[in-house]
This record gives C-alpha cells, sequence and structure tokens, in this order.
C-alpha cells in the first residue's frame, strides 16, 4: 500500500524504452533538467512537481490510499507481437487465477476487511456516505456501470496484439460483483461508449456469468452473438443524452452527452489502463501530438461521452490548452453523472502502453525492472492498481509512468 509519490523510489533521470515494433518506441531523447512551466512540452522533458505535496482532500475509507498488487508472471505473453497465433488475452498468456487474485488483494486492502463481502460492504457503504445518501451497502435493483478502456478495439475479432484492458481483468472484477458484492448479473453493464467490445472479454465473461449486459458504440456483428442465447440480447448501443455540464462555459454539443444506460446506473466502476497517450513529437502523432500525456482513470471518460473530439483542443497544449489551467477531465471527474458515482477506480497494469493505440510495453525501470531486449520477451509490468480516490491513482500511475 501507499500513498501517491511514496510509491516509487525514483530512479534518476532515464528514458521509457522498448524495442521493435516501433509502435512501441525505441527512444531516441532524454529527460531534460528544466522545463519552463508556462511552454508545453516539445520533447520527453516533463518533470514531476515537488514530491509529497499533495493538494485537495485525499479521499478514500483510508484516505488517499492506493494498492498496488503486482504478480509478476501473471502477464506472459511471449511478445511475439506481430502473430495471432497466441495473441496476449488469451489464458494460456494470462493466469486468470493469479489476476482473479490480484483484484481480490486490493479490495481487501482498500476496505481493510478480510472478507470479501464484507469489503464490498463497507466500499459500499463509504460511497453512499460521501455522496450523502444514507450509509448502506448495493442494495437489491441498483445498476452497476463498469468503464473499461477499449481504445484499441476498433472491431470486435482483433487482428493485432495492440492493448486493452484484459478479459482477465475484467472477469475478476464481475465474479467479485456476483459473488460478493451481492450484484446480479443483470444489473451489470460493462461499456466503453465509443469502441467495440472486443470478444474475448464477452465470450469469458458469459460463459460464467452470461446476463451480464455489454454496451460498445457500433452495431454488433454475427460474431458477437451469445453463445448460450444466440442472439445479441445482453449487447446494447448508447442512447446518448445530454448530462454533463462543463465549467469553460462553452455548451457542447457531443462532449455534454453520455449513454443513458450510464445515466440509470446507481454505481460506476472506473477500469481504466496503465498507459501513455501521446507523444510530445509532432512528426509521430498525425496531428495528435501534445493532446495528452497519458490516458489513466481521468480520460477513461472520453469513452462515456458523445463527442470526445470536442475536447481534444482544450486538452492539447499545441492548441488551446495552457498548462497548469483549464481542464474537462476535472468537470467529468465531478459530474454528478460520472466521476461522482464512482465506487472504485483501477488500473489494469498487466500490459501497458506507450500510446493510445500500440503494443505491449516491457519496463525496464523501477517498480518492474522488466528485460527489454529483445521485445519478443515475457517480462511485463503484471499487475494492478486500485484506490477510492482517483486522483490519487492517476498520481501514482503518473510516478510509474514517469520512473
Amino acid at each position: 500500500m501507499t500513498n501517491r509519490r511514496d510509491f516509487i523510489k525514483k530512479t534518476g533521470i532515464g528514458i521509457l524504452a522498448s524495442t521493435i515494433p516501433k509502435e512501441i518506441l525505441s527512444a531516441a531523447g532524454s529527460f531534460v533538467v528544466q522545463q519552463e512551466p508556462a511552454r508545453p512540452a516539445t520533447a520527453y522533458n516533463w518533470r514531476p512537481d515537488t514530491i509529497n505535496q499533495p493538494i485537495g482532500v485525499a479521499q478514500g475509507i483510508y484516505p488517499g490510499r492506493v494498492v498496488w498488487s503486482h504478480a509478476p508472471g501473471a502477464a506472459h505473453w511471449n511478445g511475439n507481437w506481430e502473430s495471432m497465433d497466441s495473441p496476449w488475452w488469451l489464458d494460456e498468456n494470462t493466469d486468470q487465477q493469479r489476476v482473479t487474485t490480484m483484484v481480490a488483494n486490493v479490495i481487501t486492502k482498500l476496505s481493510g476487511k478480510k472478507e470479501f463481502s464484507q469489503a464490498w460492504k463497507a466500499i459500499f457503504e463509504y460511497h453512499n456516505q460521501s455522496v450523502g445518501r444514507t450509509k448502506q451497502g448495493y442494495q437489491k435493483g441498483e445498476m452497476v456501470a463498469v468503464k473499461i478502456n477499449m481504445n484499441s478495439t476498433n472491431h470486435p475479432e482483433r487482428t493485432n496484439n495492440y492493448t486493452d484492458v484484459a478479459p482477465q481483468t475484467v472477469y475478476a472484477v464481475i465474479e467479485q460483483l456476483v459473488k460478493y458484492a451481492g450484484v446480479p448479473e443483470d444489473k451489470i453493464l460493462v461499456y466503453d461508449g465509443k469502441r467495440y467490445i472486443y470478444n474475448a472479454v464477452t465470450r469469458k465473461v458469459w460463459n460464467d456469468f452470461k446476463d451480464v449486459r455489454f454496451m460498445q458504440e457500433k452495431e454488433f456483428t454475427d460474431e458477437q452473438k451469445h453463445p448460450m442465447y444466440g442472439d445479441h440480447s445482453r449487447l446494447e448501443m448508447p442512447r446518448w443524452v445530454k448530462a454533463i455540464a462543463y465549467s469553460n462555459g462553452i455548451d457542447y454539443e457531443k462532449a455534454s452527452q453520455i449513454p443513458e444506460q450510464v445515466q440509470e446506473a446507481t454505481y460506476i466502476i472506473n477500469l481504466a489502463m496503465l498507459k501513455c497517450h501521446s507523444y510530445p513529437y509532432s512528426n509521430m502523432e498525425k496531428g495528435d501530438e501534445g493532446q495528452t500525456a497519458v490516458t489513466m482513470i481521468g480520460k477513461n471518460h472520453f469513452g462515456s461521452i458523445l463527442g470526445p473530439s470536442e475536447l481534444h483542443g482544450v486538452m492539447n497544449t499545441n492548441r488551446d490548452a495552457k498548462p497548469k489551467t483549464y481542464s474537462p477531465l476535472v468537470d467529468l471527474a465531478a459530474s454528478s453523472a460520472l466521476g461522482r458515482k464512482t465506487i472504485l477506480y483501477m488500473l489494469d497494469g498487466l500490459y501497458c502502453a506507450r500510446k493510445h493505440s500500440s503494443y505491449a510495453m516491457h519496463f525496464p525501470n523501477a517498480p518492474f525492472f522488466n528485460k527489454i531486449y529483445p521485445y519478443a520477451n515475457p517480462e511485463w509490468p503484471s499487475c494492478i492498481l486500485a484506490s477510492l480516490d482517483g486522483v490519487a491513482l492517476d498520481s501514482v500511475g503518473l510516478d510509474i509512468l514517469y520512473s
């Protein structure tokens, strides 16, 4: 367990690097010693603020607590990125039991309870009390939405080894909700409103929890039919409704809309990834450079709104954004329709990525010390992080990516 920047012993100036494929990055620069705070990053030159001086009010049963569960070897894909014969998401490459144990560990450590059912009761009670409701556990009829990051999934039958939230992580969370939190299967909605949900996720969950609902952006394909029901009855598309207001005074037409199904949910679990998003170099990003450095808890909700592209300019320091000023991520986190519904924040750190759509990356520095050459080797970050404080979790995630 750790709070914010206590998490990592800094390893000095270094480079997050790997070898081929090129989408991962063979870094050709280094961190510089100083960066002028009023100017956007133009190279790998971001430096963190002074450590252990957090701002704001810590949240959680144990305020600000972030739990890191690390099982080296749980993710052991051979790294053969060009082959689809044995992709990273198969159980033969990602150990379901060890992932299940990691997810269980973070639930108990966040709550301070040894029994899973008591852990979930404590988490629900804390959340309900913190938003002004009666201090109580999960109640019959309440819906839990699980927002997963599927940013690299452009078709339900994947054709590459790009990373997204792992099926094993989704399964472990669903198992916890059904078996120990007491949430009926049909009251769980797993979604990404701007991408497909790939079949390895739906099939794995449906094999044991057949009534869990999934929601994706686009029309369903024949390959997505439920293996037991033989139809698309547990798949949904968003019904977009206006629900988000932004404090910069702009009335965005599409960025203000979220799925009605999410609006109807009582609770949200924000299941994001430990990953970077954009390169700072304009010639690497096809117009997307500088948009945002990382995609973790805060930006995961770009998959909860109809028009995330409307917010790209105000997020991009090469366009309208200025460092340490307005960010729409704050409004999403503060919204009663999204962030304020969140009972649990999680980062899937099994296979982490260098940018928004890329292959998994080995981490050569603390806290993982992965072997990085050759790329085709089975050492990966292989961890799960969680918190009841989304800012604290993203802070720790940023420390890891910076290291």
